[in-house]
């Protein structure tokens, strides 16, 4: 029997609050990257659920205490499809729309810290093009928050 592919599982959370959103800065160029931004995220965890990954995550990374509203829409990275840039590992990154559920806006740094990430940034949804972020999904974002609907079926 061929075993199974071994695919790594990551969440991102668009947070939009008064038609802004919370970009995290990153800078690393001493690794030979470059500044570019992310959506706040990560992996999830065997065993968790998709929208709790990104409650747990989010919290983690900013401080910030949400809940997910909709799954908007996935990436997926095939190392063979892309030259293997971004290095051998086959990955999906599942994006969620969330809100804020207590009022605080304030994000606070990464528990741990993370070295890269010089910031934050509450960026107008009008110019959410014109940033670099990583990966490029400025238009499928813009095109997702303005179609309201929830991609995910989360029950069996």
């Amino acid at each position: 029997m061929t075993e199974l592919p071994k695919i790594s599982v990551s969440v991102k959370a668009a947070i939009v609050h008064d038609d802004e959103i919370l970009l995290l800065s990153y800078d690393d160029s001493d690794d030979g990257g470059d500044f570019h931004y992310n959506l706040p995220g990560g992996k999830a965890v065997e065993g968790e659920s998709l929208r709790d990954a990104v409650v747990r995550k989010v919290l983690q990374e900013t401080g910030l205490n949400v809940r997910t509203v909709r799954e908007l829409f996935v990436v997926e990275y095939v190392p063979g499809q892309y030259g293997f840039d971004l290095g051998n590992q086959h990955k999906t990154q599942h994006n969620f729309l969330a809100e804020i559920t207590d009022g605080n806006t304030v994000p606070r740094m990464s528990d741990p810290i993370d070295p890269m990430q010089v910031g934050f940034e509450w960026v107008p949804l009008a110019d959410l093009s014109g940033k670099h972020l990583l990966p490029n999904v400025n238009q499928p974002l813009l095109d997702a928050l303005a179609h309201p609907r929830d991609i995910l079926v989360d029950r069996w």
